[in-house]
């Protein structure tokens, strides 16, 4: 039987991470792939990539620190040098200056927002989906836009043509695209799920139904934030953004459905609970349409308001640890001293 074209992690890679030998936890590790992952759409998304080089990408990034530690490779480094790369594997060429400003522009917004006192919410008030995006919200438009007090204080300036931050940051991403490639083998194949998706639903007669064909495709880009592309081949996530959309919409499913498409419940099940976990602990909105009440995601549970302080909590965490590997380094010092 010929080895499938997308590598995917192996148990020893899952079980023993290079960052967990390095002392970082599996939670930890877990946050910064969704930051990376989210720095990765949102420059994306401002600079006009289709949606195909951004998911790449964020595989490439992924499946890198299955071979690589946190403790030697910032996520903002590995993260713009892996959106770089896959502008050139999915031949979408962009300007290295805009790719580099974008980032400054995205990280001075972090860094504005880290700046604000612990006890200031950093949820915006004029829209909720958008409440955890670092760019331009895409459910916020106009005057609305304009008028969100979370950027009211905000500014940021273009560097000029030969600013010294931009050779700074050519140099880092050049060293790390090199970095990338030679970790992975030069081994860049990554075979997206949403063809697959689209065929199944059209097989389950589904295609045409209302909200599916997007929730499924919502899904599957909400699914880049966790592992589970460098975890499962293609056609288990797209049989998983299948049934987690039936299963929002409350669209029944004929029995043992999965099995026409050479996949378990049990691997679908875990893609599901791997995306419905990163909606509950980062506060994210599901797809338009999903009918959520009483699975308490989202943050809209019971405690609303101790839930959302703690995203909050967990939001800072993750990207001032994301900044550099530096940060990572003293963060796991601090913690050991704790422990003695």
């Amino acid at each position: 039987m010929a080895h499938a074209p997308h590598p995917l992690a192996t148990l020893q890679q899952i079980l023993n991470t290079p960052s967990s030998e390095d002392g970082v936890s599996a939670e930890v590790e877990a946050d910064l792939r969704v930051a990376g992952c989210m720095l990765i759409q949102e420059a994306g998304i401002m600079l006009g990539l289709p949606q195909s080089t951004m998911a790449t990408a964020q595989v490439i990034f992924h499946r890198f620190y299955y071979v690589s530690s946190l403790y030697s490779f910032g996520v903002n480094d590995i993260s713009i040098s892996a959106l770089f790369l896959s502008t050139k594997l999915c031949e979408t060429p962009v300007r290295l200056r805009d790719l580099i400003n974008t980032y400054l522009f995205l990280s001075a917004r972090v860094q504005y927002l880290l700046n604000k006192p612990s006890d200031a919410s950093l949820i915006s008030s004029s829209t909720s989906g958008g409440s955890w995006r670092i760019g331009d919200s895409q459910s916020v438009k106009g005057k609305e836009k304009e008028q969100d007090p979370i950027w009211k204080e905000f500014k940021f300036e273009v560097p000029s043509f030969h600013d010294e931050v931009f050779w700074e940051w050519k140099d880092v991403i050049t060293a790390n695209e090199m970095q990338i490639l030679k970790r992975l083998g030069f081994n860049m194949q990554v075979d997206l799920p949403y063809s697959h998706m689209i065929n199944y639903l059209k097989i389950l007669d589904l295609v045409f139904e209302d909200e599916v064909a997007q929730m499924c495709w919502s899904i599957l880009n909400d699914m880049l934030l966790t592992p589970m592309y460098a975890l499962h081949p293609p056609h288990t996530l797209a049989c998983a953004s299948i049934l987690l959309t039936t299963r929002l919409l409350r669209i029944p499913l004929p029995e043992g459905w999965y099995i026409l498409f050479d996949a378990t419940y049990d691997d679908i099940w875990l893609c599901c609970g791997h995306v419905m976990r990163v909606y509950n602990d980062w506060g994210i909105e599901p797809p338009r349409g999903a009918l959520t009440s009483g699975l308490g995601i989202g943050g809209h549970g019971q405690n609303q308001e101790h839930g959302v302080g703690a995203k909050e909590n967990r939001w800072r965490r993750a990207w001032v640890l994301a900044q550099s590997r530096k940060a990572v380094r003293r963060w796991l010092e601090e913690r050991e001293k704790g422990q003695i």
